[in-house]
């Protein structure tokens, strides 16, 4: 599952809770059909992958030493695999390394202990293009091989439409949409057009831009849409995020 929303929203709030990091202040939790405060050792079926994972500057043999006991699962074959896959070396200093090398030894980490549930907290923010392409198509794989679910907090949307098949997105800490990406797709239109929107439309209007004579709107999908428009089509996440943080801050929007 992707989970979007924009900075601020609540998304690395959701994960901490989801880690232990933070209390409740109400509600339920489950995780693989489990309380984690209840049942404390369900975080050992967890993999956990910061957007800017830190360490001691050591090296990353005795990095580690110190952290695989921590998992009752840890399987060192698989650790040693992901090394190599990575190009990594246990000599390596982890301060030396690049961020994008620190990102594929936390994830090597991550996935050597039999996860079921992999969590990555916005980590392909601040990465280059070549290297975020690198790392989600190592993610498609990883799914693709492995037997786990995979939950991925990002405000990059592109990254999101590339990787996930269900989307979940928050603004200000609330549920706005959460469905299959399929269905995400197909609930929404994409209307351009001149001077304004059809009147029929307007019960069905998330959120509207209009620059000079020209207008941009985001509908949920109307059965006549492409009858009473002429130019309609089917919106990026950016657009259906966009248009509804448009819809919350018009204000903002409009100074």
């Amino acid at each position: 599952m992707g989970l979007i929303g924009s900075n601020g929203a609540g998304k690395t709030t959701i994960i901490k809770l989801l880690m232990g990091l933070y209390v409740k202040d109400k509600g339920d939790i489950c995780i693989l059909g489990e309380d984690p405060f209840k049942t404390p050792a369900i975080k050992d079926q967890i993999g956990f992958v910061y957007d800017n994972p830190q360490f001691y500057d050591f090296k990353l043999k005795k990095i580690t030493k110190i952290i695989r006991p921590f998992y009752s699962n840890w399987d060192h074959s698989v650790y040693k695999k992901y090394i190599t896959a990575f190009k990594l070396s246990e000599t390596m200093r982890f301060k030396t390394m690049s961020r994008g090398m620190k990102l594929k030894y936390n994830l090597a980490l991550a996935l050597s202990h039999h996860a079921k549930l992999l969590i990555l907290d916005e980590p392909t923010s601040g990465l280059d293009p070549v290297f975020r392409n690198e790392f989600l198509s190592l993610l498609l794989n990883i799914r693709s091989k492995e037997e786990l679910s995979i939950l991925f907090s990002s405000h990059i949307t592109d990254d999101i439409e590339k990787i996930a098949d269900s989307i979940t997105y928050i603004r200000s800490g609330e549920i706005i949409i959460s469905d299959t990406k399929v269905n995400v797709f197909n609930s929404f239109q994409l209307i351009k057009g001149r001077e304004s929107l059809p009147n029929v439309l307007n019960n069905h209007l998330i959120g509207i831009e209009k620059k000079q004579e020209n207008y941009t709107a985001l509908i949920t999908h109307h059965p006549n849409a492409e009858e009473l428009c002429s130019n309609v089509t089917q919106p990026m996440l950016e657009d259906i995020m966009y248009f509804h943080e448009r819809s919350e801050n018009d204000d903002a929007f409009n100074l």
